[in-house]
């Protein structure tokens, strides 16, 4: 989601490290989520309950993305907006930063990571960018999260990545741009780019498989990621003419990768561009988030067929909740609920920007 196409605020690049913690961050039987925000000139990662009451406030050295949960839900990793190097880890037991992680020399980060089934590993989607290759990099999580090395990605540009539901592999979305820090998120390479989806072994680093779509729809960027019960669901960023109106969620059942059939009004509201994707409780609704078309729309996990939409001003960050076909998003300066059929603000964040994503935390 770019800052530009909101209004420019000017960033906390040198901001303290400093968890604020609220009463009661942990304990409670009040869902929660955290997302990363924008509060006049700071930046935070926020965890925050269904009534909007804001649990604890991460302060950030710069813009955040996305946020990661342990699996066993007491910390977190907050992974910078590419093309930034640090990434915090945070004890939700007391609301303290323990690590801070800086990307390796001639890396930076694209925002997001994954953890391993245990816990024990973590991996986070990098770009080597003297060669423009995209990488892995694995840590060890009981090191302080120590560097053990990198992997190939089988493409440029990987953005998010997830665990495979079976455990196996690590789902990987190659969004096919090549940038380098010295040029900031300039895309250096549109006319060649090559996005793909690619399967591979998280223990050895070997490709199990790469999947494209047609080569005509090859400026579609494969960027965000669910994991349903039937197989992926990827959120796309179109990179061609802005005349062109196109489909913005594609299916991948392990074998195939397809767009979903879209209708043109709908293609033509989502404005080209996918923030986040997430499918319901049951697996059977998948919730995409347009935030430059301020719609979020509902696909069915089955067959791809679109279901219906709402709009929300810059609505982006989501996550399912806890009864099938319900939704909690952030949009602008508020956080909201939402099935196909409703939607209901539930908090209004003063001075805040919200930025792409938001996970549930247990």
């Amino acid at each position: 989601m770019e800052i530009s196409r909101r209004h420019t605020l000017q960033g906390a690049a040198t901001a303290a490290l400093i968890a604020t913690p609220l009463p009661v961050i942990a304990n409670t039987a009040t869902a929660r989520w955290m997302g990363c925000r924008q509060v006049r000139e700071a930046y935070l990662a926020t965890l925050f309950d269904s009534t909007g009451y804001v649990h604890l406030d991460v302060q950030l050295p710069g813009r955040g993305h996305d946020i990661v949960p342990s699996p066993d839900g007491q910390r977190v990793v907050i992974m910078a907006r590419r093309p930034d190097r640090f990434a915090l880890i945070v004890d939700l037991r007391s609301g303290d930063v323990r690590h801070h992680l800086t990307a390796s020399d001639g890396h930076h980060f694209y925002g997001h990571g994954c953890f391993s089934s245990d816990g024990a590993l973590f991996y986070t989607s990098e770009n080597h960018y003297e060669t423009g290759d995209g990488v892995i990099g694995v840590r060890d999580t009981n090191k302080g999260f120590e560097l053990l090395g990198h992997f190939a990605s089988g493409g440029i540009g990987p953005h998010e990545i997830l665990l495979t539901p079976d455990g196996k592999s690590l789902a990987i979305a190659n969004g096919g741009i090549r940038t380098h820090p010295d040029t900031g998120r300039s895309k250096l390479n549109i006319d060649t780019m090559a996005p793909s989806l690619t399967l591979v072994d998280h223990t050895t680093g070997n490709l199990i498989s790469r999947h494209t779509l047609d080569a005509e729809q090859r400026q579609l960027s494969i960027r965000h990621l669910a994991a349903g019960p039937n197989g992926l669901a990827a959120a796309l960023q179109y990179e061609g003419p802005k005349r062109n109106r196109v489909p913005l969620l594609a299916l991948f059942d392990g074998i195939y990768l397809t767009l979903a059939e879209t209708p043109s009004a709908v293609a033509k509201a989502m404005r080209n561009y996918a923030g986040s994707v997430a499918y319901d409780a049951s697996g059977e609704v998948i919730a995409l988030t347009c935030p430059r078309g301020n719609l979020v729309s509902f696909w069915s996990s089955d067959d791809g067929t679109y279901l219906g939409s709402h709009t929300a001003r810059d609505v982006c960050g989501i996550a399912p909740l806890k009864n099938p076909g319900h939704f909690a998003l952030t949009a602008g300066a508020i956080s909201l609920h939402a099935t196909l059929h409703t939607t209901k603000t539930t908090g209004q964040f003063a001075d805040t920007q919200w930025d792409n994503h938001l996970v549930s935390i247990a």
